[in-house]
Parts: structure tokens; sequence; C-alpha cells
């Protein structure tokens, strides 16, 4: 056991086991580097720096440092220097494990004048909360860069597939819920269009589902705005009533003109236009045409939105352009002609648009599917210190045998068995004893290039000592109570245009070690250079010696004879 003891402790205390754990250390380096550069530190962190191999590696390292400074014992004096350089590299090894179990890594994402003391960390946090009930149960995320299994059941919630990094793709599927009137059930139609000319081309999802909730049912682009609406109201648009108004009935899924009913314009005591519909329930509906599609109430005092009839005045919709698309069918106002215009669409024909030489195609038309962009894994991409792609976090719930996604940009409701659920995706977080304001963001960009060169943060300090007003940028880190705070990225609101600051937080317990350990180093290297610069200096010259004795040798042979 003695012999085995001492073998292991002269192999792995050798030059040659110390060379290749160093070699392998560089490797690994060199390998994070790149996945840092490319991937981002994040990515680095759960793929190769936090891992048990990289760990593993670097206790090995450390291992080798020591036994090579345990089997020179007793010390000697020619061995001060090499003491002194392990010493050195001892404490860094203790200090980064201290910083590694204890030390805080984490982001402080500065809002323009928005006070904050938040740090997220590296950590995903699923958080499930019971409004009803004041529970919250909570559950960290694995640290893995890749898709993750999880499997794990809390009462009705399945915990399925995560992916630290998702984009979202589009797939039609079929609605969750069952419609309560089947009939009207073709009025939640879905569609998906090409609209282009020469210059431009844009793909735009519309849809009137409520369970399509990333899509909406009008877009905007430019002057143009473009609405979708049911099917059944598109005959309706190319009548020719004097008053170009157009009811819509939601309960049998058809339109019809004041016109048709006899239905007359009155005269308000304003000397507004309105009218009223005589329902057969015996219901009345007052519109107002100029002022809203609803109808009022019966105190007049509010409109009633969730009415079945809805009124649509063509008139509004003749100064702009506007774009209504029905399905398979669209129209618009045709102002040289002053007419408007309704055609019929299909995946193989271009409709033409009067605008700027516009063009719209049909791509996709469903009736009982509905447009849902699903998260799917993908690595991620950063450029210039922003992530590009796969910003986006995603757990899968799944809940009676159907799957609900939950992001960090997306929190979900749910209703299980009448108990309300709310899920939500986030970083796990810590609060600083102390708030920061950003005042003022200023990046640089390389001449002729929107690339960043450089960036800075101007930022506030509230403290119970008062405020303080701090300039932070790289290679000016902030620090404050055991906190630094470097300049780490930035981002832009794309509402309005303005830019956030992100400051990399960091508390680090055994920086001074790792401090000591530099400076034993440094002194272990210039004590270990003096001693072998001296003993080279003190060492015989055996030549010299070597021609004495064949001096002395020839006299001796000279007495001799």
């Amino acid at each position: 056991m003695t012999k085995l003891y001492d073998r292991f402790e002269r192999t792995v205390g050798g030059m040659k086991f110390a060379v290749i754990i160093i070699l392998i250390f560089a490797a690994m380096m060199t390998v994070g580097t790149f996945l840092e550069s490319y991937y981002g530190t994040e990515f680095a962190n759960r793929t190769l720096y936090k891992k048990w191999p990289f760990i593993l590696v670097q206790f090995a390292m450390f291992l080798s440092i020591f036994l090579a400074a345990f089997i020179r014992m007793p010390p000697k004096k020619r061995l001060y220097g090499f003491y002194t350089i392990h010493s050195g590299l001892i404490m860094l090894g203790c200090g980064s494990f201290i910083t590694w179990y204890s030390g805080v890594d984490g982001q402080v994402i500065l809002r323009p004048n928005d006070p904050t003391r938040r740090v997220y960390l590296d950590e995903d946090l699923l958080t499930l909360t019971y409004p009803n009930q004041g529970k919250t149960v909570e559950k960290i995320m694995p640290s893995s860069a890749f898709e993750t299994q999880i499997d794990e059941t809390y009462e009705e919630i399945t915990l399925g597939r995560y992916y630290p990094y998702s984009e979202r793709v589009l797939n039609w599927i079929p609605p969750r819920l069952e419609h309560p009137n089947p009939e009207r059930a073709v009025d939640l139609h879905s569609a998906q269009y090409m609209l282009f000319n020469d210059r431009v081309s844009e793909e735009m999802i519309l849809t009137l589902h409520p369970e399509a909730d990333t899509f909406k049912s009008n877009v905007t682009m430019g002057p143009l705005s473009v609405h979708f609406l049911p099917a059944g109201l598109g005959k309706c648009f190319d009548l020719d009533n004097p008053s170009k108004l157009i009811l819509w009935d939601a309960r049998k899924s058809s339109c019809f003109t004041p016109e048709e009913r006899g239905i007359e314009m009155q005269k308000g005591e304003s000397g507004n236009d309105f009218f009223v519909v005589q329902e057969k329930d015996g219901e009345n509906y007052s519109f107002f045409p100029d002022y809203s599609p609803y109808p009022l109430s019966r105190d007049f005092n509010s409109v009633q939105r969730d009415s079945h009839l809805r009124l649509f005045n063509r008139k509004l919709f003749q100064k702009d352009p506007h774009l209504f698309l029905f399905g398979e069918a669209l129209s618009y106002y045709d102002e040289d002609e002053d007419v408007w215009v309704v055609k019929s669409l299909n995946k193989t024909s271009l409709a033409e648009l009067p605008w700027m030489g516009l063009q719209v195609r049909l791509l996709q038309y469903e009736k009982n599917l509905i447009p849902k962009k699903t998260p799917q894994y993908t690595l991620p991409i950063q450029k210039n210190n922003e992530m590009i792609r796969g910003r986006e976090r995603a757990l899968e719930l799944v809940v009676k045998n159907k799957s609900f996604w939950v992001t960090n940009q997306q929190p979900i409701s749910l209703m299980i068995d009448g108990v309300k659920v709310e899920a939500r995706l986030s970083k796990k977080t810590i609060f600083l004893p102390f708030e920061f304001v950003l005042e003022r963001f200023n990046m640089d960009t390389d001449p002729g290039t929107r690339n960043p060169a450089s960036y800075e943060s101007f930022v506030k300090l509230f403290t119970p000592e008062g405020v303080e007003k701090h300039h932070v940028f790289m290679n000016n880190p902030l620090k404050h109570k055991g906190f630094t705070f470097y300049q780490a990225s930035y981002s832009q609101n794309p509402e309005t245009g303005t830019y956030n600051s992100t400051l990399s937080a960091n508390v680090d317990q055994g920086r001074p070690l790792k401090y000591l350990g530099s400076i034993f180093l440094v002194f272990g290297a210039a004590w270990h250079y003096q001693i072998t610069r001296r003993k080279k200096r003190l060492k015989p010259d055996h030549s010299i010696l070597k021609g004495l004795d064949s001096e002395k040798d020839s006299k001796d042979q000279r007495k001799q004879t």
C-alpha cells in the first residue's frame, strides 16, 4: 500500500504529469474561448467552464502542484523560490474554488431613469403561482446548454422538454377548445399572405381565433392598414348602397345593409346621424355610424362591445389606403373609379392593388387550424456581445395530455379543474442593498459602420450615505460594498429606440487570496531566478581543473625521471 501511494505521489507530482495536464487545460481553454466568442459566455459556462470535466482538470492541476512541492520536503535552501512559486499557485487554486463555491456572478439590466436593485443570476427558475390558494412553487431548471427532458410532475402539471435556447417556429395546429357554437367556428378563420412589389415583400399571418394569441387581425404597413374580417362579410363590401354602411350579424354569420331592411337615418338632439336596428327578439340597437362600430347601451352612456351586431362604415375607410381581407377574398376602395372592389384570392393567382404596384397572394388559408409559433431548440449565436439567436428559454408543461409552452418572454395562465395556475420562467434573482439608475448610455461605432467600438454608462447610485454618480466603461468598473460592476453589453428597445445598459455584477470572496497568490508567483519567480543565477556563478569550471591536474601529472613524471 505504501509503495502504491509513493508511486502515485511521484507520478502526479512529477514533471511528465504536470506537462500533460497543462496541455489538456490549455486545449480546454482554447475550445472555451471559441465557444464564448461565438455562442456567448453563458453557453461556454453551461458546456465547459462549469462542468465537472473542466473542474476535474483544474483539481488535477492543483493536486500536481501540491504534490510537486510536498515530495521535495523537508525544505532545501536551493528550492526556496520553487516553494514560493508553488505556494502562490496553491493560493490561486484555493481562491478560485472559494469564488466558484460562494461567489456571485450575474447581470444588472439598467433602463433609462428606471431604478433597480435586481441582479439576474445564470440559473433559470420556473415559478408556479396559485393566486386563489396563496401558494407558490419554484423549480430550478437544468444547467444544460442543450434540450433536456425533465419528466417531473407536480399535482396535475408535468414538466416536459426544456430548451435553454430556442427560436419560434410557425405551426398550424388544431384549437385546444371546441367552439360553443360550431356554426360560428368558421368565422374564426386564419390565413397567411404575401404582400409585395418590385422593392419590398412582406409575409403576414392574420387570424380571428382567440387561441392564436401571438397573431392579430390588423396590421399596419406604413400608410397601408390591413384588416382581417369574417369570410361572409366580403360579399357585402361591393354593394352600392347610398349609406355605405354594412351591418354584421355574428349570430348568423351574415351581413346586411340598412337599405335592405328599410332602416332610415335619423338626427339626434346634437345633430349627429344615428339609426336603430330592431331585432326579432324585440331588442333595439342604436348606432352612431360616425363614432363607433358598436351599438350604444340602453342608457346611451357606453357601447355594447359584446353585441352580436357590428357596424362597418365604409366612408371612414375611403380617405387613406385600407385593405380588407376575408380569407379567400379581398376588398379595397378604388379612388379613381369611386367604387369598392371585391376580388377573389387563391394560391395560384395574384391580386393587384392600386397602391405603389403592390400585389397580394394567398399562401395558406385554414378554417379549422390556427397559427401558433412554438419554441424549437437552436444553438445560440452572439454578435458584438449581443445575442442574435436563441434568446428565448422555453419549458413544456403537459396538463391532461395537452402541451403548453411557457417562456421567459411570455408567461401563461392555466385553468386546471377550476383552479387558476400562473406559470413564469425567469432568471433566479437576488436584490442589492442599494439602487441603480441609468442616466445616460453612450455608444461609439467604427468609422463608416454600425459596429460598436465602445460603450459606456453614466449611472446614479442611491446609498444610505447619499447619491453617488459613476462612469462605468471598459476597464473602469464600479466597486461598492463588495460588488464589482463591469460594462458588459447593451440592448435596444424596439418600441422606443432607447438603449438599455447591461452590467455584470460580481462578488469574489476569493479575490484577496488570488491577489496574494499572484504576488507569491512574482516574488517566487524572481527568487528562483536569483538562486539559479548565483548557483551558476559559484559552480567550478571543470575544464580549468582538468588542465591543472594534467600539469601536475607532468611534473610528477619529470621528478621520477
